[in-house]
């Protein structure tokens, strides 16, 4: 009979690389997902810092009655109204309680530092009055923020308050309705009052399932290619992929963007770092010559940057009916999918490259010792082994 001696020492070590792997995958995702809610908080906390997917869409229909040159937009997903005048004349936009809030016209825009409307537009939703500091029946303290003809606030009047869903939202979900009809912020141009009218309609976002499902295949198709003799290849590819996607992730949220470019920066900070990271590692990986294992480290850190960025903190763009993006509809959500599938998909095949294989040791001629196995152990090829 022919016994089979087990190797402890050698299944100890093939159990520690597998519980080594499983525990950096594991960390690196938990770390990822821990950035995520960490960076997330603060904007949802302020609002109007940044823009978030929405089902709430705000239309402006127009100024009534209207004028020349006078013109009122929706920016920012609803997040924002834009008042433009080109005319020789100053508009006044009204608080909440009818006083002087914003003026512009040829001299620039103007904040009346003692409207309410100033610190309640702080926020999306305030959660306290204003103080009394802050007056609406005192006279008008008007301070310059801007030599532009456009003037840029965030308005309670034009977008949802509650904090729950509206009745017919609530009946409905899957049908749009008109959830604000009419809204309107009061202009004063010259001796004449003017409306800004409007709409805000909740338009119920498109199904999760096909996104999540290419996520999941692009995910599954890195790993399994990975595993082959083409895998260098494979990581190459797909942090390129990577790379690209956001890149055209963080142009299409910049064109749909009103903040000012440092803002843009600092909120793109995850995108950039990752993207710069990924290119590194891939001519490191393209280099003629490197060892492959060399860029793994790189491409790992570049896929947890460009997963946390593009992908789990955008995730809503694939739930949402309106995503802050200049691409269309389709192409957003596809690239917060690509960072989503090709992210994860990386992030494991990557970190199951980390540690390099050992040399095959193979015996030369004339050479035994590298042939010596312990007594009873079976050879895949020869068979059983005999002591010397």
């Amino acid at each position: 009979m022919i016994r089979v001696v087990a190797r402890p020492a050698r299944a100890v070590e093939l159990l520690g690389a597998v519980v080594t792997r499983t525990a950096v995958v594991l960390a690196v995702l938990v770390g990822a997902a821990a950035v995520v809610v960490v960076d997330a908080l603060p904007a949802w906390a302020h609002g109007v810092g940044g823009v978030q997917p929405t089902n709430y869409r705000t239309t402006v229909r127009g100024v009534e009655p209207a004028v020349p040159g006078l013109t009122v937009r929706s920016v920012d997903l609803g997040g924002k109204l834009e008042l433009t005048n080109t005319t020789g004349t100053d508009a006044v936009v009204l608080g909440y309680q009818g006083e002087p809030y914003l003026r512009v016209g040829p001299r620039g825009v103007y904040e009346n530092t003692k409207s309410p409307a100033v610190f309640l537009n702080r926020s999306t939703i305030p959660t306290a009055s204003a103080p009394p500091s802050y007056d609406a029946n005192a006279a008008p303290r008007w301070r310059k923020i801007s030599s532009s003809r456009t003037a840029r606030w965030h308005d309670h009047r034009a977008h949802w308050m509650g904090g729950a869903a509206p009745p017919q939202v609530t009946r409905d979900p899957g049908h749009s309705h008109v959830v604000i009809g009419g809204w309107q912020v009061p202009i004063d141009y010259g001796t004449r009052r003017l409306h800004a009218v409007g709409d805000v309609t909740w338009v119920p976002g498109p199904s999760v399932l096909p996104w999540i499902g290419i996520a999941v295949g692009l995910a599954a198709l890195v790993v399994l290619a990975s595993r082959t003799r083409i895998w260098p290849a494979v990581l190459g590819v797909a942090i390129a992929l990577l790379v690209a996607g956001e890149a055209m992730h963080v142009a299409g949220y910049w064109g749909a963007s009103t903040a000012s470019t440092l803002s843009d920066v600092g909120s793109s900070i995850y995108s950039i770092a990752g993207c710069v990271v990924g290119i590194g590692a891939l001519a490191m990986l393209l280099r003629r010559g490197r060892d492959p294992y060399d860029a793994t480290p790189m491409i790992l850190i570049a896929a947890v940057f460009l997963l946390v960025a593009g992908g789990f903190a955008d995730i809503t763009s694939i739930t949402r009916s309106q995503v802050p993006s200049t691409l269309p509809d389709v192409l957003a959500r596809g690239v917060v999918t690509n960072a989503l599938g090709l992210g994860v998909g990386t992030v494991v095949a990557a970190a199951l490259r980390l540690r390099r294989p050992r040399p095959v040791r193979t015996a030369r001629h004339g050479d035994t010792t590298a042939a010596r196995r312990p007594a009873g152990t079976v050879d895949q090829v020869t068979g059983p082994q005999r002591v010397p």
